[in-house]
């Protein structure tokens, strides 16, 4: 099947100003210690939860009352509770509903580290650094921090008409590749369409939660057609893995002050299921200005699991070059783009933290094949953004893993400084800011 060239309403995935956290939106951790333990029985009485509330110590609820004062508190909602009954109805619970939030964000939490976690909805006008101050200055509390922004990195770019440049440029053609067809790559994104020719053979397992299924902007499809699109169909475009996929859509179908930016919510209890889900590699093609004591947790976790976490760089480049998140934690495979020259994007991010770059304009995947209100482009077009450089990489890593299943995350890591191939723009140096250690080759990689 030919890709579609016409172009009448590609989303920019860009606007002059975005947002550095989500208004109106706190995450709050209070002190295992503050909370009342309840055994999980307690979870199928009202009368019981009601009892639990009730006894709560007045060092918790003066936070809680301060909020409800001072911002308007709207909802308490525990983040990491785990699989609840649910018939439980916390508006029930007299006076309570926000008390109980607490209790099972500790009581049904999934692990130690992970307990008194919760995301706090206020009047965004009320949120000021005096009322996150006086929130921490509670000695229930152990931090309080605003709900970061994250947002797509792609960007417009023109169609190819040509064969993928970006699979020659990592070597995909150069050997006979080991199969991943027993790794899992984790992606959240926009959603997916699975109905795509291009995937709709693939193993996917689509968790779209309380959105739509419908990828309503066309980047999770994107990405995933670029991650793993079949081999050998004789329809489209090849990906670089013949892996399977776990799907979260974290995006809601609509934008927020011009832009999408992921539902904070959705987003953090998403990157603690990939945990359990078997994925062995997590593609990240989003990427915000502000850090996450919250969100720098999960990612420990995952790579501490043996996770391959791989995220993006950003596209801000020209609008003062910000270090960005997720891409700048410790133990993430930060990933800058470049063109068919091989020389950096214009738009991609530089940094220290960069590990490897891959291909990043304009890159031929998948798209839904329907229109949506955002999006005019169907089945194929090409994109730029470190967003199509990172599925690169995170397919390259999903090979390696097919071929040598037992390598660590910070193993995968290593080999990919060693392996990447140094690049003319890098003038002789084993690393820089622009391209890190070098571009993904598979041929190198997987020797």
């Amino acid at each position: 099947m030919p890709a579609r060239t016409r172009r009448t309403q590609q989303p920019t995935f860009r606007v002059k100003h975005r947002l550095t956290h989500i208004p109106g939106q706190l995450i709050v951790r209070f002190k295992e210690k503050a909370i009342p333990r309840v055994g999980p029985r307690m979870f199928h009485s009202a009368a019981r939860m009601t009892t639990a509330v009730h006894e709560m110590p007045e060092t918790v609820s003066g936070p809680l009352d301060y909020l409800r004062n001072r911002a308007g508190l709207e909802t308490v909602t525990p983040l990491f509770s785990g699989a609840v009954d649910p018939k439980i109805k916390f508006a029930g619970i007299k006076g309570g509903a926000h008390k109980a939030a607490l209790v099972m964000s500790v009581a049904a939490s999934p692990s130690e580290e992970l307990r008194g976690f919760n995301m706090v909805e206020v009047d965004p006008k009320a949120v000021t650094a005096k009322l996150v101050k006086d929130i921490e200055a509670s000695d229930a509390v152990d931090f309080v921090e605003p709900m970061p922004a994250r947002w797509i990195v792609a960007a417009a770019g023109d169609p190819m008409q040509g064969s993928q440049w970006g699979l020659h440029a990592i070597g995909w053609f150069d050997q006979a590749l080991p199969s991943a067809h027993n790794i899992t790559v984790a992606v959240l994104d926009t959603g997916i369409d699975a109905t795509h020719p291009d995937l709709k053979e693939l193993t996917i397992d689509y968790d779209h939660g309380g959105f739509r299924a419908e990828d309503v902007l066309g980047h999770g499809t994107h990405v995933a057609g670029i991650i793993a699109a079949i081999l050998n169909n004789a329809v489209g475009i090849s990906g670089v893995a013949n892996c399977k996929l776990k799907v979260w859509k974290i995006f809601p179908d609509k934008p927020t002050d011009g832009d999408f930016y992921v539902d904070g919510e959705r987003y953090l209890q998403s990157l603690r299921a990939v945990e359990d889900s078997g994925a062995r590699v997590l593609n990240l093609s989003i990427g915000g200005a502000s850090s996450s004591q919250t969100e720098q947790l999960l990612f420990r976790r995952l790579v501490s699991r043996g996770i391959n976490v791989v995220a993006a760089m950003g596209n801000e480049f020209n609008d003062g070059n910000p270090v960005e998140y997720p891409g700048a934690y410790s133990g993430v495979i930060a990933v800058g783009a470049v063109d068919s020259l091989l020389d950096r994007a214009d738009f991609s991010n530089t940094g220290k933290h960069i590990h490897v770059v891959a291909p990043g304009v304009s890159i031929l995947s998948t798209l839904p094949m329907k229109k949506s209100a955002h999006r005019d482009e169907v089945e194929y077009a090409a994109w730029d953004g470190t967003s199509m450089a990172t599925p690169h990489v995170a397919g390259g890593v999903a090979r390696l893993l097919g071929k040598s299943p037992q390598l660590t995350a910070a193993k995968v890591r290593s080999l990919l400084r060693a392996r990447a191939k140094r690049l003319l723009g890098m003038k002789g140096k084993s690393r820089t800011s622009e391209y890190g250690y070098g571009l993904l080759y598979l041929p190198n990689l997987l020797k």
